[in-house]
C-alpha cells in the first residue's frame, strides 16, 4: 500500500518537474539568443515562456525578467507598439522591478520609465464607515469587478523559424542595400559622387561594403568587418581606398582602419543617431615617406518621413599626414543615403 502511494506521488510530480525544467531551459535559450543579438528568436522563445502551460511554472520575479527581455527584443526588432505593450504588462505585474541597467542600455530603461510614468494606477479608497441606523437594513457589498481578459495568443510561427523544445534557434542572415550621393571636399576642390552601400549581418558579425564614383576622378571604396559588442556598440576593421585628382596629379590613399561606432535612439525607434571614430593601422599613399591618418563621422537615420523608405544623413572628416613629403590632407564628406525597409 505504501509503495503504491509513493509511486502515484512520483507520477504526479514528474510532469510538473519536467515542465518547470522545460521553462527554465527555454528561458536560458531566450536570454542566450538576446545576447547573440538574435532578437527575432529571443522574442519567439520569450512569448512561449510567457504563454500557458509554461507560464504557470514561473514565479513573479521570473515572469518580470522575461518581460524585460521581451520588451527590449521587441524594441530592437523595430516594433515600438509591441515593446510598449510588453512594458505595460511588466508595470502591472511588478511596478518596482525596473529593467536592470547593467544588462539593458539607457534607451531601454528610458522607454520603460516613459511607459511607467504614462500608466495610470487606480487606487481604490474605501469610503468612511457609516453609523448603522436601527431602521436601515444593511446592504451587501458590491460585486467584485471581473478579472481582465487573458492576453491574446502569440502569432503563428513561420515554418522556417520553428524549433523543437530541445533544439536551437536557427540563425538568419539579414542584408541591406541602399543608394547614396555624397559631396567630398579635399584640398584640391569639391567633388560629387554617387554609389551604393550594403551590409550583411549574422548574429554578432556584420560585413559592410561601400562604393562611390564621381567628378574630378573621385573613386572611393571601403570594406569592413564588424563585431557587435552590444546592441548599441560595434567594433569595425577593414580597408578604405580613395583616389582623386589634384593639380599635381592623382593621389591614391589606402588605409586599414580600426574604429568603434555607437548607436543611440533619438526619438523612439524611428529616429536614431550614431557616431564613429577610427584610426589607421596602416597607410599606403603614392607619395614618398610614411604617415598616419584618423577621422570620424556622425549621422542620423529616420524612417518616419517617407515610409517605407529610410533616409540617413552623415558628415565625416578624414585627416592624413605624410611626414617626409610634408603633406597634410583633410577630406570632408557629406552623404545622403536612401534605402527601403524590409517587410
Amino acid at each position: 500500500m505504501k509503495f503504491t502511494l509513493v509511486a502515484l506521488l512520483l507520477l504526479l510530480t514528474a510532469p510538473l518537474s519536467a515542465q518547470s525544467d522545460n521553462a527554465s531551459r527555454m528561458m536560458t535559450r531566450a536570454v542566450r539568443a538576446y545576447q547573440d543579438l538574435d532578437f527575432d528568436g529571443a522574442a519567439r522563445l520569450l512569448r512561449r515562456v510567457l504563454a500557458p502551460p509554461l507560464a504557470s511554472q514561473l514565479k513573479d520575479a521570473q515572469r518580470a525578467r522575461a518581460l524585460s527581455y521581451l520588451g527590449a527584443a521587441e524594441h530592437y526588432r523595430g516594433r515600438p507598439d509591441s515593446a510598449i505593450a510588453v512594458f505595460r504588462r511588466l508595470v502591472a505585474l511588478a511596478p518596482d522591478q525596473r529593467p536592470d541597467t547593467l544588462i539593458f542600455p539607457p534607451e531601454i530603461t528610458r522607454l520603460y520609465d516613459g511607459v511607467r510614468s504614462a500608466t495610470t494606477t487606480v487606487v481604490a479608497v474605501a469610503p468612511p464607515p457609516r453609523q448603522a441606523a436601527i431602521d436601515t437594513p444593511s446592504h451587501p457589498p458590491p460585486p467584485q469587478p471581473p478579472p481582465p481578459p487573458p492576453p491574446p495568443p502569440p502569432p503563428p510561427q513561420r515554418s522556417h523559424e520553428r524549433a523543437r523544445d530541445g533544439g536551437t534557434v536557427p540563425a538568419r542572415v539579414t542584408a541591406t542595400v541602399a543608394g547614396l550621393v555624397s559631396n567630398v571636399r579635399t584640398g584640391s576642390g569639391a567633388s560629387n559622387a554617387a554609389g551604393f552601400t550594403g551590409n550583411a549581418r549574422l548574429r554578432r558579425m556584420e560585413l559592410q561594403v561601400r562604393y562611390a564614383q564621381g567628378s574630378n576622378g573621385l573613386v572611393e571604396g571601403a570594406l569592413s568587418l564588424g563585431v557587435l559588442a552590444t546592441p548599441w556598440l560595434s567594433m569595425q576593421l577593414g580597408p578604405h581606398a580613395r583616389r582623386f585628382d589634384t593639380p599635381l596629379g592623382a593621389e591614391r590613399w589606402v588605409t586599414w582602419r580600426l574604429g568603434a561606432r555607437g548607436d543611440v535612439a533619438l526619438a523612439g525607434s524611428s529616429v536614431r543617431g550614431y557616431a564613429m571614430l577610427w584610426r589607421a593601422l596602416a597607410l599606403d599613399v603614392n607619395l614618398p615617406g610614411s604617415g598616419s591618418a584618423h577621422g570620424g563621422e556622425i549621422g542620423v537615420r529616420t524612417d518616419a518621413l517617407l515610409r517605407p523608405l529610410w533616409l540617413a544623413m552623415a558628415y565625416g572628416i578624414d585627416q592624413a599626414v605624410m611626414r617626409d613629403a610634408n603633406s597634410h590632407e583633410s577630406v570632408k564628406t557629406l552623404t545622403l543615403t536612401v534605402g527601403v525597409n524590409r517587410r
